[in-house]
């Protein structure tokens, strides 16, 4: 089994901790391949991140795209999506033998899969249409007015945007606009307005196999594929969301706890 060690600069200060990490893996009897970037992450079979949620969120639709599994050890502050802290990082061998015999649990979890104007992008917790704030748009409307249609029917949206999340987004910036939390396997998508307009504006839940047009019918909006910026939307643009043909798969230790992680995690 091929091994991959991807370490976030800015979280983990030290080049040696990755050295130890690279050397700890190869000890263990397994191949390794430095990976400097995210967008690198391809050729082996697991890749370790050592660093916070964004490190891993950035490596996990080129590591899914590629068929690698992500194991996340946290150097960050939150580290949700991590699997192991700093100082657990000599479990990750038990971790590494159930992977390698199939015997360890594999977390499945869903992309969301946005077009643009011909172009497509991925994102693992959300896609976000809020109302563009750069000092160019100081004549735009203030409000943004969003139209989402989807098999079950139409909606309005105004305020200041959509977000179209995944269940592992539902821990991240929709939690934060009043999105509920949805364990991570569920096969669903949530559809949470940003500030809207309306009290009767409330996040709704779809099944994953919906599809979303999102028309921008009243101002100018930007499209961000997990806090990245993608684009920005004239009004009258449309965009469509659906699920990704691929998952971004991530092993779990013995004993792993959801909702312990959450009450550990996001509950303080």
């Amino acid at each position: 089994m091929k091994v991959g060690i991807l370490g976030n600069a800015a979280k983990v200060k030290s080049q040696t901790t990755i050295d130890e990490i690279v050397t700890f893996v190869q000890n263990c009897g397994y191949e390794t391949v430095r990976f400097t970037s995210p967008l690198d992450v391809a050729g082996v079979d697991v890749v370790i991140v050592l660093g916070g949620d964004g490190a891993i969120l950035h490596s996990a639709v080129t590591a899914a795209r590629n068929g690698v599994k992500i194991i996340g050890i946290n150097y960050g502050n939150l580290g949700f999506l991590a699997e192991y802290e700093k100082d657990e990082r000599e479990k990750v061998k038990e971790l590494l033998k159930q992977i390698e015999n199939g015997s360890c649990r594999i977390l499945k979890r869903s992309l969301l899969q946005c077009e643009i104007a011909g172009k497509v992008f991925y994102a693992l917790n959300e896609i976000t249409v809020q109302r563009d704030y750069s000092l160019s748009s100081v004549k735009m409307p203030q409000i943004l007015r969003l139209e989402v249609d989807t098999q079950e029917g139409k909606t309005l949206v105004s305020g200041d945007g959509m977000l179209i999340c995944t269940p592992t987004g539902s821990t991240a910036y929709s939690l934060s606009a009043g999105g509920a939390i949805l364990t991570p396997e569920v096969p669903v998508f949530m559809m949470t307005p940003i500030c809207a307009f309306s009290m009767r504006t409330r996040p709704i839940v779809v099944s994953d196999t919906d599809e979303f047009s999102i028309f921008v019918k009243k101002g100018r909006a930007i499209v961000l594929a997990d806090g990245l910026s993608l684009a920005g939307l004239p009004e009258n643009a449309r965009i469509s969301i659906k699920k990704a043909p691929f998952t971004a798969d991530f092993p779990q230790r013995e004993n792993s706890d959801f909702f312990e992680k959450v009450k550990n995690k996001i509950s303080e």
